[in-house]
C-alpha cells in the first residue's frame, strides 16, 4: 500500500479523506491516528511514516473536513494559529466521534490491516482518542495534551482497554484547575505520565516548545503500550 490521500464514504451523501500509509505488503495491526488542530500537516504524515515503519497499517482522517477541508496549517505563522483556534472553538466532538466510528470500521476493511485496531491522538485528537477507549471496541488508546475538558463525562469510571496518557505541566494545570485531573486519576486502566519541564506542543518538531529528550520518551512507551496491547487482544479473544 503506497502512502497517500484516500477518501473514505461514510455514506452515499458524504464523503472525507485522510492519508493512509503501511509497510509495502502483508496484513499488520491498524493505527488510527488523529491529528491536532494543524491538520494533517508534515508533523502528523511523518509520525504515521514512523508507525509504518514499524509495522503497522495507519489511517490519519481529516477530522476538519466539514470547517476546513484539506487543512494543513502551520503552527509558527501567526496567521494559521488564529485558524488553528478558530476551528478548535467550532469543532463539535460528537459530529467527530462518529467520524472516528467511521474510520474505524474502513481501517478494519482495509485488506492490509489485520481488524486490531489502537487511536493515538494529540490536542483535539486526543479528545477523540479517549472517547474511542471509553466506547469502541479497539485494543487501546494513547492521548497526548488535551483540547479543553468539556468532553470528560463524570460518571465513567472504567476505561475497558489500556489507555495511556501523556500531559504536559499547563494541561496538567489545566485539568487540576477545573477538578478534571482527580477525575482522571481515578478511572481504573489509565495511566498518567507527566510532562513537568515541558509545554504543549512538546512532541511536534517543527514546534517552539519541541523536547527531543522528552518527546522521544513518551515516543517510546506509545510503542510499548500498543505492542503489548496487540500481543493480548481483546476483540479477538
Amino acid at each position: 500500500m503506497p502512502s497517500g490521500i484516500v477518501e473514505i464514504n461514510k455514506n452515499k451523501e458524504i464523503k472525507f479523506k485522510g492519508y493512509v500509509t503501511a509497510p509495502a505488503n502483508g496484513v499488520y495491526p491498524g493505527v488510527l491516528l488523529l491529528h491536532q488542530e494543524f491538520g494533517i500537516d508534515a508533523n502528523i504524515r511523518s509520525i504515521a511514516e514512523l508507525y509504518a515503519a514499524k509495522g503497522y497499517t495507519v489511517f490519519v482522517p481529516d477530522l476538519f473536513w466539514r470547517q476546513l477541508p484539506g487543512c494543513e496549517l502551520n503552527s509558527s505563522k501567526k496567521e494559521d494559529l488564529n485558524k488553528s483556534i478558530k476551528l478548535i472553538k467550532n469543532y463539535n466532538i460528537d459530529n467527530g466521534y462518529e467520524d472516528i466510528v467511521s474510520c474505524l470500521k474502513w481501517l478494519r476493511e482495509t485488506p492490509q490491516c489485520n481488524g486490531l485496531i489502537a487511536t493515538v491522538g494529540y490536542g483535539i485528537g486526543a479528545n477523540l482518542s479517549y472517547l474511542s477507549g471509553l466506547w469502541l471496541d479497539i485494543e487501546s488508546s494513547v492521548c497526548y495534551d488535551f483540547e479543553g475538558y468539556d468532553f470528560f463525562q463524570e460518571h465513567d469510571t472504567f476505561i475497558r482497554r489500556p489507555m495511556l496518557i501523556h500531559l504536559c505541566k499547563t494541561v496538567l494545570n489545566n485539568l487540576k484547575n477545573n477538578s478534571k485531573l482527580k477525575y482522571l486519576e481515578n478511572i481504573k486502566n489509565i495511566k498518567l505520565n507527566i510532562y513537568y519541564n515541558c509545554e504543549k506542543g512538546f512532541t511536534r518538531v517543527s514546534d517552539e516548545k519541541f523536547d527531543e529528550n522528552e518527546a522521544l520518551k513518551s515516543q517510546k512507551e506509545t510503542f510499548e503500550h500498543i505492542l503489548a496491547s496487540f500481543k493480548q487482544p481483546h476483540t479477538h479473544s
